[in-house]
């Protein structure tokens, strides 16, 4: 009997350590634009890490690693969610009224140093319009919509993905004009956000990731076999690490209001506005 006993506890130990966290102890994140890239890696660093994970995507039906990670991992829940459709967003919102959600990771958005016509001259105005309402305009809606989740948590955080591209002191070429508008309106949009709702002991900060290394390009044993764009970014070693992801959940861990004035980088320095 005094064997069986011991057996049982094993297998719970076994179970509690391999599987889903504790409800009673677990933080929770939300992150928008989770199928690929930095939400992807982001989702997956934190459930490892042993968090309740709320992943958004605009299809999950056709985001295969993200299913495929949330197989994996039992506190991983897909959701569908556009940040230009506010009915969506709204439903989202209603669906967890009850959760507090300790990290509101903003990280969906369009980056048109891939795709879109990005040169002044020649540009698509329909397609910009599409950037500024995805990237800034998505962003504080679904920041507004989810406040009482943040607020109602421990940690009270709300995490917006900038870019490197969105600080105007740095600008020295005409690269990417949509895309950086973007982020630098992104970045007033959200750092007065800040202000709006630091009284409810609610920390909005603005962090530019870089270009990271989630498919560990640089670790490629033939780099001929890769995509120009990534041979060129190998090159000219143009990739934040992999390891970016998890510094920036860490940097965001240890954020508080004071910080909110800051134009923070991946590995905690400061960019300049």
């Amino acid at each position: 009997m005094l064997q069986l006993r011991i057996a049982l506890i094993a297998a719970a130990l076994f179970i509690l350590d391999s599987g889903s966290a504790d409800p009673a102890t677990a933080k929770t994140v939300l992150v928008t634009g989770s199928s690929q890239g930095h939400g992807l890696a982001f989702i997956n660093d934190y459930a490892e890490r042993g968090w309740t994970v709320i992943a958004t995507t605009r299809t999950p039906s056709t985001a295969t690693q993200l299913q495929a990670l949330a197989a994996s991992f039992p506190d991983v829940t897909v959701e569908e969610l556009d940040v230009t459709d506010f009915a969506e967003i709204d439903a989202l919102a209603d669906k967890y009224k009850n959760t507090p959600i300790d990290v509101l990771n903003l990280n969906g958005a369009i980056n048109t140093f891939r795709v879109g016509r990005n040169t002044h001259g020649e540009t698509d105005y329909a397609w910009l319009e599409q950037v500024l309402k995805t990237n800034i305009v998505g962003q504080l809606y679904v920041s507004e919509a989810f406040l009482e989740h943040v607020a109602a948590s421990d940690q009270k955080t709300i995490a917006v993905m900038s870019a490197v591209g969105g600080s105007i002191t740095n600008v020295r070429s005409a690269t990417a004009p949509s895309y950086r508008t973007s982020k630098a309106g992104l970045n007033m949009l959200m750092r007065t956000y800040g202000e709006a709702v630091k009284d409810r002991g609610v920390i909005v900060a603005v962090i530019a990731p870089g270009t990271i290394d989630t498919e560990n390009y640089m670790k490629v044993e033939d780099p001929s076999t890769l995509s120009d764009r990534n041979q060129r970014m190998v090159a000219a070693n143009s990739y934040a690490p992999r390891e970016a992801i998890g510094k920036m959940i860490d940097l965001i861990d240890s954020l508080t209001l004071d910080d909110i004035s800051t134009f923070h980088k991946w590995d905690g320095t400061t960019l300049p506005w």
